[in-house]
């Protein structure tokens, strides 16, 4: 039988939960509980490690798959289904596309307003690199880059240079640099100008998820395939512990003697808080939940990067759809070769190169734009520090999670790029409830493109990437032709269509609990504790007050990190 009381208990094993869960145990006196949703044995699930297949993992029963409102315009709204959040031990370090990018520093920096000088760029460095150990075994680049993580559980390494994606990578570097923009190999010291060959957390063939914090840790009890019903908060609002639901319907309370850490992530974190009667009072009310602390933050502000993917049909075998998408004695060879030592397309996320352009001088020619310039006291309005305003990511393969209204081709080779913009000026969304039980999936509306300017900018960077790939040196010479049908690029209200009918969430959502200096602000202090309620903290992605300038992962590391610390700073007798 599990015992029911332990010194810290964490709702939620994802990305940030395990992180905490493995720095809470170094004490082995300490005993921690994680309560998961998903599945437990997330490393021994081949689907799960084998890097090539986590496109499959979309719509798997390791994927929370939301429904939720991308677009809600007055003139255009756009509802998907599903929009994929790891539902496994690691959450959606279990399932997300691998790439290991801190962010830029002056984007961290705004984070002052919110959590004060301690969550800015320069502090939070040693955070961004505690979960890691990189490796570089071919020696190939700078050794310098070590410092990107020295002793973490979590093994990155750069992507592997998978040989049969040799003449892709070449020709697309050499158009990159025929567009006069950067090519570099440091995207690490907050500067993120360029295209570069990106570290993921891939280690020989194998994905490393935050599973790997919880392993072999005895004084970590995991108790898996439980759904949370609430938290346990007393009449003096302290956290007491939580009640979850297991398969067969049964409720189960666990409790804490020290502190009650929930680690949901962005979409269950706020939804468990306001069923615990933490939230919007009009939220609360009319969903008939009793309002224990009124905190109008919980469940807003959500933030995200609207992307639109498309695909390029190229020259036979230049990437990699034969060999991993067909039956084929190609795909057995690739499949034998993986099972002997790890490496070749199975054992990659096919994700070697990612770009960050800044485009000002495509922007510059928009009227609305340069209209919003100057009102801006002529900065540009995406990004006036300098950061990038795209985040490109170019698949050497056929991407079935981002093109799932297409068919898949049943021939030839195809390249997925994936249109990312990084700082978008729309407002955020939301998370709300459906209903007051725990089991239905809240309401989410992440609310792209509610402003023009937005629409033009993604525009402007699918324009820029079509001319990099048809018109730059090299890669122009590998492009058969658009797929599945072409992009409307000479027409700017056709184009304005296409961004709105092809956009998708590039499953980077965050900011639910805002980061805040009180409640007027957002839904935990700088030490990550929620507003109205003592020994509860919130330690996920729903914390971030600005989104970072590209895949997120790194970042909710980093607060896992950072969180755990806060905790340890809090409980001196156990943590010297």
């Amino acid at each position: 039988m599990v015992q029911s009381h332990y010194d810290f208990v964490i709702v939620g094993g994802g990305t940030a939960g395990n992180t905490v869960a493995g720095r809470l145990a170094e004490n082995p006196n300490v005993t921690v509980l994680v309560v998961e949703a998903g599945v437990a044995n997330s490393a021994d699930l081949p689907e799960i490690t084998t890097p090539s297949n986590a496109m499959n993992l979309r719509g798997s029963k390791h994927d929370w798959a939301y429904k939720t409102t991308l677009v809600k315009r007055d003139d255009y709204e756009r509802i998907e289904k599903p929009n994929t959040r790891g539902k496994a031990l690691g959450g959606s370090s279990s399932l997300n596309y691998f790439t290991w990018i801190p962010g830029c520093k002056p984007t961290f920096d705004r984070w002052a307003e919110y959590g004060g000088e301690e969550w800015t760029w320069d502090p939070l460095v040693p955070y961004l690199r505690k979960s890691a150990t990189y490796h570089d075994d071919t020696g190939l680049y700078n050794p310098e880059l070590k410092k990107l993580g020295a002793g973490g559980p979590i093994p990155i390494s750069h992507s592997e240079l998978v040989e049969e994606l040799e003449p892709f990578r070449e020709n697309l570097i050499k158009a990159w640099k025929s567009t006069g923009k950067p090519f570099t190999e440091n995207i690490y010291d907050g500067e993120m100008i360029g295209l570069n060959h990106c570290i993921s957390t891939i280690y020989h063939g194998k994905r490393s998820g935050s599973f790997l914090f919880v392993k072999n840790r005895p004084n970590i009890t995991i108790i898996p395939e439980v759904h949370s019903k609430n938290l346990i908060i007393d009449a003096s609002n302290t956290a007491k512990g939580v009640v979850v639901i297991d398969k067969e319907g049964n409720e189960h309370s666990f409790y804490a003697t020290r502190e009650v850490i929930l680690s949901q992530g962005v979409f269950e974190s706020p939804k468990l808080l306001m069923l615990s009667g933490v939230g919007p009072r009009k939220e609360l009310e009319s969903n008939g939940i009793e309002v224990k602390v009124e905190s109008r933050h919980v469940g807003q502000n959500l933030l995200d990067h609207p992307g639109v993917p498309f695909v390029l049909q190229v020259k036979d075998d230049i990437c990699v759809d034969d060999i991993l998408m067909r039956q084929n004695e190609k795909n057995k060879a690739a499949h034998v070769q993986y099972q002997k030592d790890g490496s070749g397309p199975v054992g990659s996320g096919l994700l070697e190169l990612v770009g960050f352009p800044r485009i000002d001088e495509y922007f510059e020619k928009d009227p609305l734009y340069r209209e919003r310039k100057a009102a801006n006291g002529g900065k540009d309005p995406f990004c006036p520090e300098g950061q990038p305003h795209f985040e490109l990511d170019f698949v050497g393969m056929y991407g079935t999670a981002f093109q799932w209204h297409f068919p898949t081709p049943k021939k030839g080779s195809h390249i997925t790029i994936v249109v990312d913009l990084v700082r978008p000026v729309s407002e955020g969304g939301e998370v709300t409830l459906n209903s007051a039980d725990p089991l239905e999936q809240p309401k989410i509306n992440l609310n792209f493109f509610a402003d023009e300017l937005d629409i033009v900018g993604m525009r402007e960077g699918i324009r820029f990437t079509y001319d990099l790939l048809t018109k730059g040196d090299g890669f122009k010479d590998l492009v058969v032709k658009e797929f599945p049908w072409e992009m409307p690029l000479d027409d700017d209200k056709e184009m304005r269509r296409a961004v709105l009918d092809r956009c998708q969430t590039a499953f980077h959502p965050c900011g639910t609990n805002r980061l805040s200096k009180n409640i007027e602000q957002g839904v935990v202090d700088p030490a990550l504790k929620v507003h109205g309620v003592k020994n509860l903290r919130v330690i996920d992605a729903s914390i971030i007050p600005v989104i970072p300038d590209c895949r997120i992962q790194n970042s909710v590391y980093m607060i896992g990190e950072k969180g755990a610390d806060l905790i340890k700073a809090a409980h001196k007798d156990l943590y010297n």
